[in-house]
């Protein structure tokens, strides 16, 4: 090692570096021009300086119009959602390796479940902080530093010797995800200035991120079949290093609050809620090994309530510099976007958790197949949320996630009919494409409400805020679903029924539950979310008119 070539080593640091320019140079935003469908010109608006990023000069004063990018404008998309992808795709890319991981570490039975919930706790724990530690420290800088410790972590994974350590380098992973995939989200609110623009990037963001689950599970199956389940982690060490030269080189740096920020930072408020948080997440983690009627849980859970109603509490009366400002609440919009997204979060979760394991206990799927199965699941995320700017633009943000709820509740109550004896066609790709067609249409609604009338120097947090109601939602959610669904099958399993018959009567529980979920989402989504959209469409107007 000490005999390296130092040439040799210097080309091998700049290959990231190489990689930022390449997709600078427009082979990379020319596959996001693409995804976008439109056409691209630097002439109608002022491009961002060099030494600033995408968007520096735009998010001031709103140079560039809402209806035009520029070709750094879509560089820094791609780098943005890379980031999330990256940090994202961490929730699922393990699991088709846990056999493989449990054979080479000696896992017991119930301590493989803490593969992926060491990553859930400190992600859903950590996120309010971490969105706010972007708008004091600066936001590119919180996500390159995030960046960075996610690589390092993701190192250690590779390389672990012990089952502890594969937990605690989890753990880091999490963490350093609760940092970055806040500012990914906050970031596009500062480089796409308001208008069907930022709309359409808020949708090709939520599509990316929420197809991450799907492709997750496509690349674990891939690396572990083709080159061993360490490379699940080693994957992420050039991915990590592309992200924070990308960053560097196109993304705007904002100082942040600095100083003065943090003389004020609510200290009670960060520490009482990223413990109640935590403390939430770990309790029902849990209950795959203690029951919810057990005096751990109880005791876990009644913690959590004293925590979270002591940070409310505190937030109410600070009045310089809460954490996270309850006026932000008091926005019928934020509010609906949040209680949408909680909802829709929990259904998303249990109709992963539910289907995985029909096909692979029910139907006997390969863990490599039943990733690819979830393609077109993906898929049509993807291609709903390309549509959902415009209809959000048109017929608002209210009447766009009501009908997005009442497209994924009818594919629940396909998956509520799944036969023991099903088919990948007709009980898997069509009704999960039903539900992924409108879980894109509510993605992009519910993020564009959520920034609504937020002040810039809150997009942190607020976008914290909607990734908290998310994930702690997704695990709430799954971890009550998993709950009814064992229950269901196992009183079928005693009245005499077959395994397949008694797990899919199981299934059929849960999907069922998560339909009520969305309806009630739905519910909500008609109260609370005002039709924003259609100011979009004045706002596109009347830059039209003034440039």
């Amino acid at each position: 090692m000490l005999g390296v070539d130092r040439a040799h080593m210097r080309q091998c640091t700049s290959v990231p570096r190489v990689l930022a320019d390449w997709l600078v140079s427009g082979l990379g935003s020319g596959i996001m021009r693409r995804l976008t469908n439109r056409s691209v010109s630097d002439s109608g608006g002022r491009s961002a300086g060099a030494g600033h990023g995408a968007g520096a000069a735009d998010a001031g004063g709103g140079a560039v119009p809402g209806f035009l990018w520029s070709r750094r404008h879509t560089v820094a998309l791609v780098v943005l959602c890379m980031a999330a992808l990256l940090d994202s795709i961490d929730v699922t890319v393990v699991n088709v390796a846990m056999p493989a991981i449990k054979s080479a570490l000696g896992f017991s039975e119930g301590g493989l479940a803490w593969m992926v919930d060491a990553y859930m706790v400190p992600f859903g724990g950590f996120l309010l902080l971490g969105g706010r530690t972007g708008d004091l420290a600066g936001r590119r800088r919180v996500l390159v530093a995030g960046t960075a410790l996610f690589t390092v972590a993701s190192a250690g994974s590779a390389l672990a010797p012990s089952a502890q350590v594969m937990i605690a380098t989890r753990a880091l992973e999490g963490l350093a995800a609760a940092f970055v995939v806040p500012m990914t989200f906050a970031m596009l609110g500062s480089v796409f200035p308001p208008g069907p623009a930022r709309n359409r990037a808020f949708g090709i963001w939520g599509a990316v991120t929420a197809g991450a689950a799907t492709l997750g599970l496509v690349i674990g199956g891939v690396l572990v079949t083709a080159a061993g389940w360490r490379w699940v982690f080693l994957v992420n060490l050039p991915l990590g290093a592309l992200v924070i030269a990308a960053a560097l080189r196109v993304l705007p740096a904002d100082p942040g609050s600095g100083l003065r920020g943090l003389r004020s930072f609510d200290l009670g408020g960060a520490v009482s809620v990223t413990a109640g948080a935590s403390v939430l997440a770990y309790a029902v983690a849990q209950t795959g090994t203690h029951a919810w009627g057990s005096g751990r849980t109880i005791g876990l859970l009644c913690a959590a309530a004293v925590l979270l109603g002591y940070f409310v509490l505190h937030e109410w009366r600070v009045a310089a510099d809460p954490l996270l400002p309850l006026s932000l609440l008091r926005n019928r919009s934020v509010a609906g976007a949040n209680v949408v997204s909680t909802l829709l979060g929990s259904a998303m979760f249990a109709v992963f958790y539910a289907t995985t394991l029909y096909m692979q206990q029910v139907l006997h799927y390969s863990a490599l197949r039943t990733g690819l199965a979830y393609l077109p699941f993906g898929s049509s995320i993807l291609v709903a949320a390309g549509v959902a700017p415009a209809l959000v633009t048109l017929a608002g943000i209210r009447l766009t996630s009501v009908a997005g709820s009442a497209i994924s509740v009818a594919g629940l109550f396909l998956l509520a009919r799944v036969p023991a004896t099903g088919h990948l066609l007709t009980d898997i790709i069509v009704p999960t494409v039903v539900v992924g067609l409108g879980a894109g249409l509510v993605i992009v609604p519910t993020s564009v409400a959520a920034m609504s009338g937020v002040e810039a120097a809150r997009h942190g947090v607020a976008s914290a805020l909607l990734n908290v109601s998310r994930q702690l939602g997704g695990a709430l959610g799954l971890a009550v679903i998993a709950t009814i669904t064992a229950g269901v099958s196992a009183r079928a399993a005693a009245a005499g029924h077959a395994a397949p018959d008694a797990l899919t009567s199981g299934f059929h529980a849960g999907f069922a539950v998560s339909a009520a979920l969305v309806i009630t989402g739905l519910a909500a989504a008609a109260v609370l979310l005002r039709e924003d959209g259609r100011g979009e469409r004045l706002n596109l107007i009347e830059l039209q008119a003034g440039g």
